[in-house]
């Protein structure tokens, strides 16, 4: 009797075992953080929800790694140092790669590219020259790529940081700044806004691609998601969600 159900408790556990092993697996918890006001890369719905290409690319990702993930949102200008204090385990935000940015974090391989472009109001275009910036004051985010490119290409002209891009946004719209620097989400607009914005000037790539930052000692958790983005871009998923949010190219 005893050496009988000692068989069935065998069986049990051996069966138990390996479901115990993949339910742990699939419970693993990932925390991505991003800005949720950066579109079309990530934001924020009317019922406090985030979406975007960032959000759907790194729900995607997670599947493919089996892992349960939940997106958090940070201010941009401390979201490094908070990825460092372990207030989460990776940024997909449209953070663009570059050689300051390296000296602090590790990056996945670019998962899009972009450009950033220069934004006034409609009926004050100019052409954009060294000469033609030095009497502007130019409006653009705190803590990013843009910042770095403006205060690196026009040294000495008249720069205002912003908190967010609809900080930046109301600010040219209200004439505090002449001209802005950022993505081109926030210059179409809607439907008879007033003041309208424009585009002036060739597109600008102030990076080396748009990255996943990681702690620098997180290397295996870095190419977990190299190697779901390569699914992504293998099975076709990073097109379709491309064409769905518009700007992010390969």
């Amino acid at each position: 009797m005893n050496s009988h159900l000692s068989k069935i408790a065998l069986a049990l556990v051996l069966v138990a075992g390996p479901y115990s092993g993949v339910q742990a697996q699939e419970q693993r918890e990932i925390v991505i953080a991003n800005e949720g006001g950066f579109p079309p890369f990530n934001m924020t719905a009317a019922d406090g929800t985030l979406q975007g290409f960032d959000i759907d690319l790194g729900n995607a990702m997670c599947e493919i790694m089996k892992a349960k993930c939940r997106f958090v949102t940070n201010e941009w200008s401390g979201i490094i140092p908070a990825l460092l204090a372990n207030k989460f385990d990776v940024v997909i935000g449209g953070m663009g790669i570059t050689e300051e940015r390296k000296k602090r974090v590790i990056f996945s391989e670019p998962y899009a590219r972009t450009y950033s472009y220069f934004g006034v109001i409609e009926g004050k275009e100019f052409e954009i020259s060294p000469e033609t910036m030095k009497d502007k004051t130019i409006g653009v985010q705190q803590g990013t790529t843009n910042a770095a490119y403006v205060e690196k290409t026009y040294p000495g002209v008249a720069v205002r940081r912003y908190p967010s891009m609809d900080a930046l946004v109301s600010d040219l719209k209200t004439g505090r700044v002449d001209i802005v620097l950022g993505d081109i989400e926030p210059f179409v607009g809607k439907d008879g806004d007033t003041p309208k914005m424009v585009n002036i000037g060739d597109p600008v790539q102030v990076s080396e691609g748009i990255g996943m930052a990681f702690r620098p000692a997180d290397t295996a958790l870095r190419d977990e998601f190299n190697a779901a983005l390569k699914t992504t871009r293998d099975n076709g998923l990073w097109d379709k969600l491309a064409k769905k949010w518009g700007p992010p190219i390969r």
